[in-house]
């Protein structure tokens, strides 16, 4: 037994020795290795997905990096075509305002016989070249006011405006058009609660809601039949009102509803040669209501014609229940304008426009206290409304002729009724201007009647199209002025150097320089920094662009919106108002 166990332990020596020798150590790495296989997989994988996230993460990078360059270049595109529309529409302003205003004021001259009398078949060449023209220049002006507005460059002058005086000055403004298609305009009282003194107030920009309901008026009188009525109706909730163009024409087919409102379409190819429209009209009205955060639409009517409808946004306050008036107690004053009309907003109106160009105004609301006035105080002149509640403006005009304190007073008539009917209604009125007045052809009636300046006056055209000029100059054959043309910045500066002019009509793209640098050098020389100053540019003017332009008494004025004759009649009303003020105070002497 002993000898086996010895021979046992004797035989597992060899497998101990073994353990304990080089292959143990063989062993063990054998083992190690299969022990950190797994791991070494593991360890193989997050490699490998982070080698592939990485790659992931690269190729996400690269995207983003060319997404932003192609942001970048997108930006760099449009920012060209944004210089480029703009360089367009200078060019639309200037280089086709321009000529158009040329050619436009040419065929107007030759119209009035300046040049002499044209045979009926020349007359109507001549019509149908003004009528195109005058198509072309609404086209130009519409397309050059819906981008002003879509791009916000047309901001709103926000204040409280009364809807029913809007859509009563509207229907005024559109009377002449109507009579010439022989289609009545009737406003529909308002019949809601408080009708008798809620006049629906609202805050907008009252002069492109008026133009939103011109336009209105204007394509509904376009569209009805002879002997038809076009209404306007209003109405209100609390917190909107809407107003309605109602017409008996033809009607809007239910399928063109919508899309009458895209630019440049029409109902009908031939829409636009037989209206005379441009196919923006409606384009611009949408986006002066959206501009309100309004909404318009129209809807075919159930026997015939159709209705356009606007909303806008309003908020009632107690301020806007309407009060009488009080006339207010004003001392006559020295050369002062008397306003006589019954409606308050009108005298308002008037007013502003003439105390704007230095006239001291008096206001009467009545013939009686009109009488009154003009015979406590020394009156320059008298604007008469002809209808008036208790004494109507016939009876005022011949009271003031027949009292000695008042007989040499002159008296321009201010009325809805036509100067045409003048002859037939009175010969007492020295001048007659209709509603709603265009402000220049005011001051020029107004100027017209009161007292003349001591020869010619001198007038400087800073002007670089010849033509243009051309055409101005002629305007001014039969007037008492002498117009000096500057065609470069250059020359204008030195004809002030030479010569002081009463007053400057100036273009402000010059090819030496801009308008803006010539009246800051006019500014910079006593003699000539309250210059008289009409502006007429091809382009549209910002707020801060007028600021700078201004000198003594500026008028600021649109090429193609403001067409030669025009010029002519504000410019000499501006003179002759200028030299009587000058002459009243020679004649006063100096102050004591």
């Amino acid at each position: 037994m002993l000898g086996f166990a010895q021979v046992g332990i004797t035989s597992l020596d060899p497998m101990a020795t073994l353990l304990k020798g080089p292959f143990s150590m063989h062993l063990l790495s054998v083992l190690g290795f299969f022990l950190l296989l797994p791991v070494s997989v593991i360890l193989l994988a997050a490699f490998l997905r982070s080698q592939k996230k990485g790659q992931e993460l690269g190729r996400q990078l690269s995207q983003a990096r060319e997404q932003q360059y192609q942001d970048k270049r997108q930006l760099s595109e449009r920012s060209q075509l944004d210089t480029l529309k703009d360089e367009f529409i200078s060019t639309v302003s200037h280089e086709l305002r321009t000529p158009l205003t040329s050619i436009r004021g040419a065929l107007g001259l030759l119209a009035s016989g300046t040049i002499g009398e044209l045979d009926p078949r020349a007359l109507n060449l001549l019509r149908i070249a003004t009528n195109n023209t005058d198509r072309l220049i609404r086209l130009i002006n519409d397309i050059l006011d819906l981008e002003r507005m879509e791009s916000g460059r047309a901001p709103l002058q926000i204040r409280r405006c009364s809807l029913h005086d809007l859509c009563q000055q509207a229907i005024e403004t559109m009377i002449p058009m109507a009579e010439s298609h022989t289609v009545h305009l009737e406003m529909v009282p308002y019949t809601g609660a408080n009708s008798a003194t809620d006049l629906l107030f609202f805050d907008g920009d009252s002069d492109r809601v008026l133009q939103v309901l011109t336009n209105l008026l204007s394509n509904a009188i376009k569209f009805s039949p002879s002997a038809s009525t076009v209404r306007i109706q209003t109405d209100a909730t609390s917190d909107s009102i809407l107003v309605k163009v109602i017409d008996e024409g033809r009607g809007i087919p239910v399928d063109k509803l919508d899309s009458i409102f895209d630019r440049f379409h029409q109902v009908e190819h031939d829409d636009a040669r037989q209206r005379g429209g441009t196919g923006l009209g409606l384009s611009i009205c949408r986006s002066i209501v959206q501009q309100h955060s309004g909404s318009i639409w129209a809807q075919r009517n159930l026997i015939k014609g159709t209705t356009f409808f606007v909303m806008l946004p309003r908020t009632a306050r107690a301020s806007d229940l309407s009060t009488t008036p009080v006339p207010p107690l004003v001392a006559p004053v020295e050369g002062a304008i008397l306003v006589c009309d019954d409606d308050p907003g009108i005298r308002t109106v008037v007013k502003e426009h003439l105390s704007r160009q230095g006239y001291v105004v008096l206001e009467a609301s009545s013939g009686e206290e009109a009488l009154r006035l003009a015979s406590e105080g020394p009156v320059e002149a008298i604007l008469l409304d002809l209808y008036m509640p208790g004494l109507s403006g016939w009876e005022t005009l011949q009271r003031l002729r027949n009292h000695p304190a008042t007989s040499h007073i002159p008296v321009v008539i201010l009325s809805v009724l036509s100067s045409s009917l003048r002859p037939q209604l009175t010969g007492d009125a020295q001048g007659w201007v209709q509603k709603p007045f265009n402000e220049g052809l005011l001051f020029a009636e107004l100027a017209r009647v009161l007292h003349h300046g001591e020869g010619p006056a001198q007038v400087l055209l800073v002007e670089d199209d010849d033509d243009l000029a051309s055409v101005l100059i002629a305007n001014f054959h039969d007037a008492f002025v002498h117009i000096d043309h500057a065609s470069t910045r250059q020359q204008a500066i030195r004809y002030c150097v030479g010569r002081r002019p009463d007053l400057v009509i100036l273009d402000i793209a010059l090819p030496d320089g801009d308008g803006f640098s010539f009246v800051e050098w006019l500014r910079q020389q006593p003699p000539l920094r309250s210059l008289p100053l009409v502006v007429y540019s091809g382009r549209e003017l910002t707020d801060k662009e007028m600021e700078k332009l201004r000198l003594g008494p500026t008028e600021f004025l649109i090429k193609a919106k403001v067409q030669p004759q025009q010029v002519e009649t504000l410019v000499l009303s501006m003179v002759k108002r200028l030299r009587s003020r000058h002459s009243d105070l020679i004649s006063s002497g100096p102050a004591a």
